[in-house]
């Protein structure tokens, strides 16, 4: 709320702002004025609620100031400060509808006293000022959207005129919200009856907000809540958001905020597991992922292994880091779809150069863009990923069975760069090192270690057909020692590495890009 200071001297005009905590009784904003001029000026500008004035100012009465707000209906709560005690001034401003006549100087407990009526000549006069305009429910709904919003300000009187009860040290706020759902007028009207003597207000046509007057009243509304979940067919999509704890009412504007940021992005933030979101251990949930980043190339090359090496829990847990990585950022919807759209592409892509049939086991592009078009959340969509990938786990265990070797061909396929053991490798496969040995070289006609220096040699052939020099070519293959990669290239390759690479120096018809794991290096 606003006041105005009206005094010829400045002084006085100062000491009237600083001798009470007038924020306490609900005023930020002050202003000044030093005569009938300036203070019609800023009354015109500023509608404060309340007028602190001298009767008499230097250049008209402030006699006339008050005839003149009074002519032009201006309800502004005035206090007269006057320095003489003449009968027909108080009988004046008596006449004039002054709330206050007190003798300079003044005395802080009379200022205090007089503003304390003030504002509760303020506060009665909005709350009539609605009951006239609006039905009482219409009116009860107002006031606590106002409330809630920050546009009005909680008063004892409206317990009695409106059956609104605030007066506690424990709130919190539930809102309810269906999603495309019609008619919800009528489930809100249901809904309440199961939530009776709960505060609420119809927020707008697809939420209702319940006030929680304390724990008790908390627990009871969320369970009536699970309750009608459970039961009732046109509550399957209820959602409840139960906001942060506060301990004044002058907090619900900023409860109903927070309400507001997560509502409006339910898409990113709701769980798949539950249909109702705390927004304290949302923010713990974000807050743990503030400082963290996602490559998304390195990411879906991840969740490859993670497939290929059957790692179902890895893959499940990498997906929900995807999913709090966008939650955190919040792209547009149509960059997260997209986002989601290339990962699956790019995986099925890898896992069909391996296992073609996968291509008919898994869903298609098409198929894919109408669920993630078609899914309300985020949550949905990351959980049919994880479902076609675990089909992808499931098909390629029972291929393993078959033929186990192929898996360890494609993990040196994929890690040729890296230093790879068969004791490793036989312990990530789930493998007895000494038997999965014996079963690689009477399959594949040869030991471990020979394949893979094969492998390592026919990629080191490429990076030397790319113009990358001897060296680097030993790292980005897999040989640590350079003399080494020489002597094992010359006995496969009947060259030395340098002489190869020379060969096609003046080609290079492709640019060259070091594998995955090199490229930090």
């Amino acid at each position: 709320m606003k006041v105005l200071f009206l005094d010829s001297e400045k002084a006085v005009r100062r000491q009237l702002q600083n001798i009470i905590p007038w924020n306490q009784y609900g005023f930020s904003h002050f202003g000044e004025a030093g005569s009938y001029t300036d203070a019609l000026s800023v009354i015109r500008k500023e509608l404060p609620e309340l007028i602190v004035m001298d009767l008499y100012l230097k250049d008209l009465s402030g006699a006339a100031l008050l005839q003149e707000i009074r002519k032009n209906d201006y309800s502004a709560k005035i206090i007269i400060l006057s320095g003489t005690s003449h009968f027909e001034d108080t009988k004046f401003a008596l006449n004039a509808g002054v709330t206050a006549y007190l003798n300079k100087p003044v005395n802080p407990e009379d200022l205090s006293w007089a503003v304390m009526r003030c504002v509760d000549e303020i506060q009665k006069a909005k709350l009539l000022s609605i009951y006239y305009e609006q039905s009482a429910m219409l009116s009860k709904n107002n006031l606590l959207s106002n409330i809630l919003t920050g546009n009005m300000t909680y008063v004892k009187e409206m317990k009695s005129i409106f059956h609104i009860e605030l007066d506690s040290d424990y709130y919190r706020l539930i809102a309810l919200i269906l999603p495309e759902v019609p008619d919800t007028d009528t489930i809100w009207d249901e809904a309440l009856l199961h939530l009776k003597n709960c505060l609420s207000v119809t927020y707008s046509q697809s939420m209702l907000i319940l006030v929680a007057l304390s724990p008790n009243q908390e627990q009871f509304i969320l369970k009536q809540l699970k309750t009608c979940q459970e039961n009732y067919p046109p509550y399957d999509d209820l959602l409840g958001i139960i906001s942060s704890q506060a301990q004044s009412h002058t907090e619900l504007s900023t409860l109903f905020a927070e309400i507001q940021r997560i509502a409006q992005n339910l898409y990113y933030y709701k769980e798949k597991q539950s249909n109702l979101l705390y927004a304290d251990a949302l923010s713990q949930r974000l807050g743990r992922i503030r400082q963290t980043d996602l490559d998304l190339i390195s990411f879906t090359e991840s969740m490859i292994q993670d497939i290929l090496l059957l790692q179902s829990s890895t893959l499940e847990e990498a997906l929900l880091s995807l999913r709090d990585f966008l939650s955190l950022r919040r792209p547009h919807r149509d960059s997260t779809q997209f986002i989601l759209m290339n990962c699956y592409a790019q995986t099925v892509s890898a896992l069909t150069e391996y296992y073609p049939p996968l291509e008919f086991e898994l869903s298609g592009s098409k198929a894919l863009t109408a669920r993630l078009s078609y899914d309300r959340y985020l949550c949905d969509s990351i959980a049919y990923l994880n479902d076609q990938f675990q089909k992808a786990i499931h098909y390629i265990r029972n291929e393993s069975r078959k033929n186990p070797c192929r898996r360890i061909c494609q993990y040196i396929d994929r890690n040729y760069s890296s230093p790879l053991k068969l004791s490793d490798v036989a312990n990530l496969l789930g493998y007895n090192s000494a038997y999965l040995g014996k079963l690689f070289s009477r399959e594949m006609g040869e030991s471990f270690h020979s394949y893979l220096d094969k492998v390592r040699i026919r990629k080191a052939t490429e990076y030397l057909q790319k113009g990358v020099p001897v060296i680097p070519t030993s790292e980005y293959s897999g040989f640590t020692n350079p003399d080494y990669f020489t002597k094992k290239f010359k006995q496969h390759m009947g060259i030395l590495p340098s002489a190869y690479r020379a060969k096609y120096l003046n080609e290079s018809p492709f640019p060259f890009t070091p594998p995955p794991e090199k490229m930090g290096k």
